[in-house]
Parts: structure tokens; C-alpha cells; sequence
């Protein structure tokens, strides 16, 4: 079975030689020498002066709310296309999702959607997707904000090494938020970092992810525990480097999938000016017939493939917060996508198969 995923690793005796290190010192926790290294390593890469390591991307979202100091209940902006953690992260941090259908071409949150769901509702967050790693238009998307009072958050759980019009993503907004759990390009097992130009709301960011207190055990804000742990940053050091070298890889395999496919599928649009990190390849197969066809094919020739994303509308733990009818954009996309295997040391060979599978499903 071709996987969908594989994650790229470090040789195995660079590693060794960082768990040596932490066995000498035995600092687990606590952002020691390589959590602090981590941090440092991201905030040079993405130009931002603020970093910090957290457990989770998951938490990353959930603390970073927090620290926005808005009254419980306030709304929550999100994409309906999205993975689910955006919206538990909304309801973590004590606000109200407030589902936005997305732009059809690029999955992205659309501004015209979030200016109509904005109607009404008091200020509160904005936190949109950077989804399969594709820049937002963040310009867009700030000035909607700003108008309406609200505060600006990127998951950009998917988009370490994305670029946004010559600028990298980590910079935009109040904060953006990262993952580098197995599935992404660079990983460090499990973990995420908080990004953002604010010293301030990096200051509350740090009480926060240690419950609240900082060296003194006097808790000055509601905390919760989401430090990064020395193992996982000892990988995450290592990881770090490789991102421009495996997104050449990737951007040389869709290359090759386009180049295949041509205009027998479609394809998700990114921005001449902009690169995606592409942390899912997504088949626009146009009908829910065609999508079953390849899914079929793909799954006979040995090939895992799989329906990304499942909107958040349609989920019991978070309909009550739909609008019937709001979003066609997301229900169009969920019947046609199909994200097939991407990763960087993916044969071509193996790229060539997955690609006959999809053209024999589609016949003539």
C-alpha cells in the first residue's frame, strides 16, 4: 500500500546524539536548551520576533485565544472547511463558533462570507485556515476585521514554509499558530509554536502554557500545561532545517502529478506570488461520481487516499452552531475532493501508478 503520508526524518544518529544531551542534563521540560533553541531556529526562518514552542498545535489555538482577553461567549470566526480542531479550540477558549463558508478555488475562508456571518455580531476573533498549507488572502481578511473590532488568528496548523506574496507565513495578524505533528512537512512527533509580533500577547502566551505562572508558582492568569517537552524539541531542531529541501521535493512531485493529469482533474489555486507548503494534495474530481470512481480505482492499485475535509457543519459536536444553506462552497468541495499520496521521498514511479489509476477510472 502506497501511504498517504510518510513522515521525513532526521538520520537516527543525529537524533541519538540530541537525547545524549538531555540524558547528561536530564532537563525533560521546563523550556530548557532545546526548547529555546527551537524557538529561536522558527523565529530566525519566519522573520518573527516571537515564538513559542507549545505541546500542541491544538493547544497553541486554544491558549493563543485565551490571550486575546475576550469576554466568554464572544464569537469565533472559522472556516466550515477546516480540520476539527479549529472549532474545539474555539469552544476551549469559551467563544462561539461562527461557521464562514470558504472561497471555491482556493478552500480558503472567504472575506465576502465572513463580512455576511459578521452581520449582527458583536466583535470577538477571526481565526482563519491557511488550509493545506495555501495562504490566506490576509489582507482581505484583516481589513474585515479591523472594521468589525475583531482580533485576527491563522491556524496555520499546515503552513510552515508557506509564502504569502514574498513574505513568510507566521507573521500575519494578531498570531499565527503552527503544527508539527507526523502529518506535516517538518515534524517533531507531536508539538506546535505560536507565532506573532506582539510582545505582549506573547507575554500572556507564555504565562498561559505554563499554568499561568512563570518560575515563582504564583499563578497571574488561568493556566494550563502546554509546554513542550525537550524530546520532542530535540527532534523538532533537527527538523527545522530540512523544510526547504523537502518543499522542493513535493513542489517537484505535483509537478509531476500535474504534468500527468493536466486538466483531467482540477486542482486547488494558489497565488503566483504566494507558495503552499501543499501539506495535503487535493484532486478536484468535479462530481461525487467521479471522486468514488478514483477512490475505488486507487484503493484496488494499492493506493490509500482520503476525503479531507468533512465539514465542520455536518458534525454532531458542532451543528448547532450551522445556518442552513450557508455554505456551498464547503459542501461542493466535500463530494469532490480527494487528497491522494504526497510526500517527499515519494517515487515517481509510485507518483506514474497513482496517476494511471486516476486516468483509467476516468476513462476517455
Amino acid at each position: 500500500m502506497i501511504p498517504i503520508v510518510r513522515p521525513s526524518l532526521p538520520p537516527l544518529e543525529d537524533y541519538v546524539a540530541q537525547l545524549e544531551r538531555i540524558w547528561e542534563t536530564r532537563m525533560l521540560s521546563n523550556f530548557s536548551e532545546f526548547s529555546q533553541l527551537f524557538e529561536a531556529q522558527a523565529a530566525s526562518y519566519l522573520e518573527v520576533p516571537e515564538t513559542r514552542g507549545v505541546v500542541s498545535c491544538d493547544i497553541g489555538l486554544i491558549i493563543t485565544l485565551k490571550s486575546l482577553g475576550l469576554p466568554d461567549g464572544a464569537p469565533c470566526f472559522i472556516s466550515d472547511f477546516t480540520f476539527n480542531s479549529t472549532a474545539n479550540a474555539a469552544l476551549w477558549a469559551g467563544l462561539k463558533p461562527v461557521l464562514v463558508d470558504v472561497d471555491p478555488f482556493t478552500y480558503n475562508m472567504s472575506h465576502e462570507s465572513l463580512a455576511q456571518a459578521m452581520r449582527g455580531q458583536p466583535p470577538g476573533a477571526v481565526l482563519a485556515t491557511h488550509v493545506f498549507g495555501n495562504p490566506c488572502d490576509v489582507d482581505s481578511l484583516r481589513l474585515k476585521a479591523d472594521a468589525h473590532g475583531s482580533r485576527l488568528v491563522f491556524d496555520a496548523a499546515h503552513a510552515y514554509g508557506s509564502v504569502r506574496g514574498g513574505t513568510k507565513v507566521g507573521g500575519f495578524g494578531d498570531a499565527e499558530v503552527f503544527s508539527f505533528s507526523g502529518t506535516k512537512v517538518v515534524t517533531m512527533a507531536e508539538g506546535g509554536l505560536i507565532a506573532t509580533h506582539d510582545p505582549d500577547l506573547a507575554e500572556r502566551i507564555s504565562y498561559i502554557r505554563a499554568y499561568g505562572f512563570q518560575n515563582d508558582y504564583l499563578s497571574r492568569l488561568p493556566g494550563l500545561n502546554g509546554k513542550l517537552s525537550e524530546l520532542h524539541a530535540a527532534l523538532g531542531t533537527l527538523e527545522l532545517d530540512l523544510i526547504e529541501p523537502l518543499l522542493k521535493q513535493r513542489l517537484g512531485l505535483i509537478a509531476h502529478y500535474h504534468e500527468r493529469l493536466e486538466d483531467l482533474v482540477g486542482w486547488q489555486q494558489v497565488r503566483d506570488t504566494d507558495r503552499s507548503t501543499f501539506k495535503d494534495l487535493a484532486l478536484d474530481l468535479r462530481t461525487a461520481e467521479r471522486r468514488t470512481a478514483v477512490e475505488t480505482a486507487l484503493s484496488d492499485a494499492g493506493v490509500q487516499s482520503k476525503r479531507y475535509f468533512v465539514p465542520l457543519h455536518t458534525m454532531p459536536a458542532f451543528e448547532r452552531f450551522a445556518k442552513p444553506g450557508s455554505y456551498p462552497s464547503t459542501d461542493e468541495l466535500h463530494v469532490k475532493l480527494l487528497c491522494v499520496p504526497l510526500f517527499a521521498d515519494l517515487a515517481l514511479d509510485d507518483v506514474d501508478h497513482i496517476c494511471d489509476s486516476v486516468i483509467a477510472a476516468l476513462g476517455p
